[in-house]
């Protein structure tokens, strides 16, 4: 007998369709319970919290991009400030004027003078580039250089007349060299200015609203307060150190080149050992755009003596006292090693730049200062673990 298929009933019909028919929304009260254990939930809040942090952190860091430079240099200037700031703020009375005046005060001391050296720096490389000029001339030449180049003529088999056309054409490129870079020095010192200048617009602000900016500064950092305390002190010494040192070094330098442009008869050397001190705070090359340019100049004036004696003088005196004073100064008030002080700096000039003088120190202090709260805190937590 041929069975029949099996039907399934009406109930099992019903129960196999979906639960929502078509046409039908959604009931909103279980939307909304969805919703809501959605946004309530405690580790997508912070996944969520994390990633518009990162995102405003990098947008923050687009906007300030091209004035970190200046206000790192006005966060230096107000730490070293600080103290005649505050002393001007119990006399006044009023932070914006004590800020203004602290402010103004800063200006004249360090931008000013350094605007002023320049100009003449200016000057005198003119002067120098037309004296080159007109040395390229045989006709200029001093009737004492003759016998020495028919000598070398003698000795080369190259006639005279040619040697010394020889030697004009190089000294005008000589000319056209020390011109380049004169130039190429000076639109960076024109930068330097302009990024200086910045800084100062910042230093008012960052005075008046010094203790706002520390308080919330401090208050960011996850750590306890005497550990923020701590950390801000260790940068605070940090700054003022490299500060110091920068200072100490330039008026060191200063002085021994002003002494040694006075052994060798160079016309004003106290000028020259100002001018010395400013460029002192230049990168790598530093006070050697004041004394190499001397020791050509004796050297073509036929003064062979003080030449040799001025470039030994610099070369060796002068170098081994920078670096005396300035690992002394800033390791000695930092506390760090003067090698790891030389060191930073090297390496923070070539990262950062000019600003890098104080960079490299200042990072360097703080990674010290760091690691020593670890280790502090990881002997204060295994000492909880072994008395529990």
């Amino acid at each position: 007998m041929k069975q029949e298929p099996h039907k399934p009933s009406p109930q099992q019909t019903a129960s196999a369709e979906p639960c929502v028919p078509r046409g039908e929304t959604v009931d909103p009260t279980a939307a909304q319970t969805v919703l809501t254990t959605w946004m309530e939930d405690s580790e997508l809040s912070v996944y969520v919290l994390l990633i518009l942090t990162a995102g405003a952190t990098y947008l923050i860091y687009a906007i300030f991009r091209p004035f970190l430079t200046s206000l790192f240099l006005a966060l230096v200037l107000a730490i070293a400030c600080f103290p005649p700031y505050k002393w001007l703020v119990r006399r006044i009375r009023s932070s914006y004027f004590a800020a203004f005046i602290t402010t103004v005060l800063a200006l004249m001391v360090i931008l000013v003078p350094f605007i002023l050296i320049s100009a003449r720096l200016a000057a005198e490389a003119t002067n120098i580039y037309s004296s080159v000029l007109q040395s390229a001339n045989p006709a200029n030449w001093p009737n004492r250089l003759n016998p020495l180049v028919e000598k070398a003529a003698d000795i080369t088999g190259v006639p005279a007349e040619k040697m010394k056309a020889d030697i004009a054409i190089y000294a005008r490129q000589l000319a056209s060299w020390l011109l380049g870079i004169t130039l190429s020095f000076g639109r960076r010192f024109a930068q330097q200015v302009m990024t200086m200048a910045l800084a100062f617009i910042f230093l008012l602000p960052l005075l008046r609203n010094s203790d706002e900016f520390r308080i919330g500064a401090l208050s960011m950092l996850p750590l306890s307060r005497q550990r923020a305390r701590e950390l801000a002190v260790a940068v605070n010494k940090g700054i003022i150190a490299d500060i110091y040192g920068v200072v100490a070094v330039g008026i060191v330098e200063g002085m021994l080149i002003a002494l040694g442009f006075w052994m060798t008869g160079l016309s004003s050397p106290l000028f020259w050992g100002a001018v010395a001190i400013v460029l002192s705070c230049v990168p790598f090359v530093g006070v050697s755009l004041v004394w190499l340019p001397a020791c050509a100049i004796l050297a073509l004036r036929g003064n062979w003596v003080n030449a040799i004696l001025l470039f030994a003088w610099c070369a060796v005196v002068v170098a081994t006292a920078e670096g005396m004073v300035r690992s002394n100064v800033v390791s000695g008030s930092a506390k760090v090693n003067s090698m790891l002080i030389m060191l930073s700096i090297m390496g923070g000039v070539a990262a950062f730049g000019a600003v890098g003088i104080f960079v490299g120190p200042v990072l360097l202090v703080l990674i010290g200062t760091l690691v020593r709260i670890l280790r502090e805190e990881h002997a204060m937590a295994r000492e909880s673990r072994i008395r529990t």
